[in-house]
């Protein structure tokens, strides 16, 4: 299954998109560019959280 995380979604005014197989790739890759490019730090917590609430996972 194909993982998406938008910018957009989160409220950001950017066309970032984080997108793969790879559940961990995939949350690395958006945690990296949102601390990078808006000052917002997720821990992989959070970053799990985003991704079971957005695909209804456990």
């Amino acid at each position: 299954m194909v993982i998406k995380l938008v910018c957009k979604d989160y409220g950001y005014d950017c066309d970032f998109v984080a997108e793969g197989e790879n559940v961990e790739d995939v949350m690395k890759e958006f945690g990296k560019h949102s601390d990078e490019e808006h000052g917002l730090w997720y821990s992989d917590e959070s970053l799990k959280q985003i991704v079971q609430n957005k695909y209804n996972t456990k």
